[in-house]
């Protein structure tokens, strides 16, 4: 039956040259509209007609008599609409239960073989199935959503090279797969529109928020914050993004020899809000920050395709550098946010992956940065003292009796290179940076002179951070933190350093 209800979508969403357009249309409007009409009048024949199609007609007229929203209507452009969201909600029902049905058999025992490979779920759709529920869906929202969005809201049509729809189906994998890759921005446009426009917007009357009740706001509120919680982050906060609406003046001339670009349209005063706020609420969630910066990043460094070539091209980080340190509205308090981004901003001086580095640790070593400066206290409670905690730890002095816990080897090297990468490249030296690894500066003193002894790959690190951090104090604190450093009790006899706070192997 799923063939037969594709094969309904396809009759529906006939392209014009195969459905006899008359010559004699004036406008491409015209021919369009002949064009609904043909395939409307030629599906319910063929519904009516057809053995085959006996048991769509069947699943539409059980949908229909179900929604809500169907109504009979003159209206040539929503008729076709409410026919495309029948048959795709009949779609969905009838893949959910074939899912309810499926019970695969259990795999035989014995080893796996690839010619044993275990059967597909009744939901899975073929390519050709896949472009016809596409197509349905490309008319569902050119002709029934995009039309009733309220200016500013969402992407215009002629910016486009997809198009979106809004669909029940989302519930089911097959079906959500294609409305959430390809038609997500509209989806969401609609629910916020739905959900959050205030019932006197500007330039609203009274018949255009005609049928949108609390009940309904409620439940368009919901689905679009389960939308939020079900899709790739990234994704989410690229479309609210977009949805924010672009500035008032139009970006530089695109690269590639390409025109000037139209900019955004200017979203509503209550759209650019509600992005703002669901924006803060993704970044303030367990990895957010890392959801942002693979939005905004995408294609200059965190995994895009032009990362090798664009990873000098540093002011998109500077820029989410300073949107990381700015604490939201919607943040209870200032220390909380902090509590909740720095770790995570940390966590970007340890990426992995060497291209995508390149991008985290800059907007990371920005971040720290500019934290430190604008709010020295929550830097250092949060920030600082996290990062500085191996090395503090080889700095507890002895009292010639108490033994200072051990550290790790991989936790002081990772000390070591986040201070290398905050300190020595950021290259900031503010009075509260100084402060922080002044105290730091007898450990990595005895720390460089254990790495002379042999080949070790902290020796350099641990010198460029000694002359970063003493050149500029040589007026002032330098001589005493040298001196501090030559009287610690980390430096044994004989002109050798005895480091016995440290695991080392």
């Amino acid at each position: 039956m799923t063939a037969a209800i594709v094969e309904a979508l396809c009759i529906l969403t006939k392209p014009i040259g195969d459905a006899h357009v008359s010559s004699a249309q004036p406008s491409q409007q015209g021919a369009l509209l002949h064009a609904l009409q043909s395939n409307l009048e030629q599906l319910e024949a063929r519904l009516q007609a057809e053995p085959g199609l006996v048991e769509v007609r069947a699943l539409r007229d059980e949908v229909r008599l179900e929604v809500a929203w169907y109504q009979e209507t003159q209206e040539l452009t929503w008729r076709f609409t409410q026919e495309c969201l029948l048959l795709l909600l009949g779609l969905a029902r009838h893949l959910s239960r074939l899912l309810e049905a499926f019970r695969p058999a259990a795999a035989p025992p014995g080893p796996r073989l690839p010619e044993v490979a275990p059967p597909l779920p009744p939901d899975v759709l073929s390519v050709s199935q896949q472009k016809a529920v596409g197509a349905a869906l490309q008319f569902v929202v050119t002709l029934g959503l995009c039309p009733y969005l309220a200016p500013g809201v969402g992407v215009a049509l002629g910016r486009r090279l997809a198009f979106g729809a809004a669909v029940e189906g989302g519930e089911l994998s097959s079906l959500a797969t294609l409305v959430y890759t390809r038609h997500l921005g509209d989806v969401m446009a609609g629910l916020c529109q739905l959900g959050h426009r205030p019932h006197r917007a500007e330039g609203a009357s009274a018949e255009s928020e005609k049928g949108i009740g609390t009940e309904e706001r409620r439940n368009c509120r919901r689905a679009l914050q389960g939308i939020l919680g079900k899709v790739y982050q990234p994704i989410v906060i690229k479309e609210l993004l977009i949805l924010q609406g672009g500035p008032k003046q139009a970006p530089p001339t695109g690269q590639g020899g390409g025109g000037p670009r139209q900019p955004l349209a200017q979203a509503p005063p209550w759209l650019r809000r509600l992005c703002g706020q669901l924006l803060s609420e993704r970044l303030m969630q367990p990895s957010g920050v890392q959801a942002v910066l693979r939005a905004v990043l995408e294609g200059a460094g965190a995994g895009g395709a032009g990362a090798e070539t664009t990873a000098s091209d540093w002011r998109k980080c500077d820029v989410v550098a300073g949107v990381l340190a700015a604490c939201p509205q919607q943040a209870l308090s200032v220390e909380e946010y902090y509590s909740q981004v720095c770790p995570q901003v940390l966590e970007l001086l340890h990426f992995p992956d060497k291209l995508t580095a390149l991008q985290f640790q800059r907007v990371a070593t920005r971040a720290a940065l500019t934290m430190s400066r604008e709010r020295p206290e929550l830097a250092q409670r949060y920030l600082l003292t996290p990062l500085l905690a191996p090395l503090t730890c080889c700095g507890v002095p002895t009292g010639g009796l108490q033994v200072p816990d051990s550290v790790p080897e991989w936790e002081l090297t990772r000390s070591v290179e986040d201070v290398y990468k905050v300190w020595v490249v950021g290259n900031s030296p503010c009075p509260i940076l100084l402060k922080a690894l002044g105290n730091t500066v007898p450990v990595l003193f005895s720390l460089y002179c254990f790495t002379k002894q042999s080949v070790c790959h902290l020796r350099a690190p641990c010198e460029e951070i000694l002359q970063w951090v003493l050149v500029p104090l040589r007026t002032a604190r330098g001589p005493e933190c040298t001196e501090a450093a030559v009287r610690s009790p980390n430096r044994g006899g004989r002109g050798h350093t005895r480091v016995p706070v440290l695991s080392w192997q």
